[in-house]
């Protein structure tokens, strides 16, 4: 087969030269290769093992030939046989190439590693998709975030190379992928830890920088931490190519929610720039207290919220619009009674909640009242018998840089 030997002698140059770049190409997944595999499965022959370990050097023969038999099972339909073949066989031997050297000796694997941390997350996807639609469990991508660790320990923990630690980000970068759609959400810190101590953020590529403070940011909100994650992916934003509006959306499904639980408001010229419709009707309900219109906006997309990952943050605005209601019933109140314009009553709120189709009992509007006083949104006290909210008279509704945002009773 003329189109296997070229690709035996060409892979065989490139690893004696040590040419990481071309060995890459060569062994990447959509290679000419491919189409040697294809020949293979349509004539039913195994893959030549034999030759494979004849013609390269020590090692390559078995990792090339785990490789043409992932793209054998790939062209018979096979994605999950093709996943184990590829990580087991090709990416785990890369991987152990790469730790048993932690100098620069090795350098020359860093493109190879990286294609393989690519390769090994879309397998592994394709995979479980195989795996859930015959009625299994998933658990290809799960392996493959430990092989991913694996990569990431050969290149961020080398003692002489910057250009292994460098490429750790790389790495890090679809770790990041992975755990979030693993949703196993804590295990980014370490690795996000590890290129903060080893001040590997600044030498990196700028699709990696917006990458990484992308997940950072949804980390720190997941945590929440909302000051520092609208640093982070204001990042995201900014610096995100402008060539790809799919991935400023992405940044912007999450910058924006965290926007508004700090105070700040999206333009609608954004939100119909970037095709964020859904975003619309929450605004409208922030900025004029309607706390009716953003529930009714949280339950029509809700699937698309929760898909997204952002439901939870959109529902954490519900205290911000009950701020705001409460603002304006304390400025109506303050018109009609300037006397005691600081002493708003609950009977004033809970008209303003029955005018918008919210019915809330005497209980029910105090612990409302009380959890907003608690999380600094007011400031002021609740005089129960009274049934009337003392307000401070000076600063009563604090900026909401300076709020508790997150649950005081979580935990």
């Amino acid at each position: 087969m003329a189109q296997l030997s070229s690709f035996i002698h060409e892979l065989g140059a490139a690893l004696k030269r040590k040419d990481g770049r071309r060995a890459a190409s060569l062994l990447a997944l959509d290679s000419p290769v491919g189409l040697a595999a294809h020949q293979l499965a349509a004539s039913g022959r195994a893959v030549p093992a034999g030759q494979l370990a004849a013609a390269l050097p020590e090692g390559w023969g078995d990792m090339a030939a785990a490789l043409l038999r992932c793209l054998v099972a790939q062209h018979g339909g096979d994605r999950v046989a093709a996943c184990k073949e590829y990580r087991d066989g090709y990416a785990a031997a890369l991987a152990s190439l790469l730790n048993a050297d932690k100098g620069t000796e090795t350098e020359w694997l860093i493109p190879l590693a990286l294609g393989a941390a690519q390769g090994l997350k879309g397998l592994s996807e394709a995979a479980d998709e195989e795996i859930s639609r015959r009625g299994g469990t998933p658990n290809q991508l799960s392996e493959c975030a430990i092989s991913l660790q694996t990569f990431f320990r050969g290149l961020a923990t080398s003692k002489s190379s910057q250009a292994k630690k460098d490429a750790s980000v790389a790495v890090v970068c679809v770790m990041m992928k992975v755990y979030f759609r693993l949703n196993a959400i804590n295990n980014c810190k370490q690795p996000l830890q590890q290129i903060e101590v080893s001040r590997l953020f600044d030498n990196a590529k700028q699709a990696h920088k917006v990458t990484l403070r992308y997940y950072t940011g949804r980390l720190a909100a997941y945590d929440e931490d909302f000051a520092r994650a609208d640093e982070h992916l204001s990042y995201a934003f900014e610096h995100c190519a402008a060539s790809s509006p799919g991935n400023v959306r992405r940044v912007l499904r999450y910058l924006i929610p965290v926007k508004m639980l700090l105070g700040v408001l999206p333009s609608p010229a954004l939100l119909t720039k970037y095709g964020l419709p859904e975003y619309e009707p929450v605004r409208r309900a922030v900025a004029g207290g309607d706390l009716a219109l953003l529930l009714s906006s949280l339950e029509a997309n809700q699937a698309r919220f929760i898909q997204c990952g952002t439901y939870l943050l959109l529902e954490k605005l519900q205290a911000v619009v009950a701020r705001r209601l409460l603002r304006k019933v304390a400025a109506v109140n303050a018109q009609m009674n300037p006397a005691k314009a600081h002493q708003v009553p609950l009977a004033l709120l809970e008209e303003a909640l029955r005018l918008q189709g919210i019915e809330k009992d005497p209980l029910e509007l105090q612990c409302l009242i009380a959890n907003l006083i608690f999380r600094k949104y007011v400031k002021g006290y609740l005089a129960y018998k009274s049934r009337v909210l003392v307000l401070a008279k000076a600063e009563a509704f604090p900026a909401l840089s300076a709020v508790q945002l997150s649950d005081p009773f979580a935990g």
